[in-house]
């Protein structure tokens, strides 16, 4: 799960630290790939971007691999 009770506070720092990057990084990439034309305006560019990078960074928290 993406919220599972947290051992300590450095815990539950880290982990939404490093879903904020994610979710940054992949943003901007896909922000990067699309095209820049008259097909899509900035904003509609930037919240596609932003709504790729959240479900693709909430999906990679939420898989658990067996082990």
């Amino acid at each position: 799960m993406f919220f599972p009770t947290p051992h300590d506070s450095n815990d539950t720092i880290s982990k939404y630290a490093g879903f904020i990057g994610m979710v940054t990084s992949i943003a901007f990439a896909v922000h990067l790939i699309l095209p820049a034309g008259g097909a899509i305006s900035a904003s509609a560019k930037s919240v596609v971007a932003i709504a790729i990078g959240l479900m693709v960074g909430w999906l990679s928290f939420a898989v658990k691999l067996k082990k």
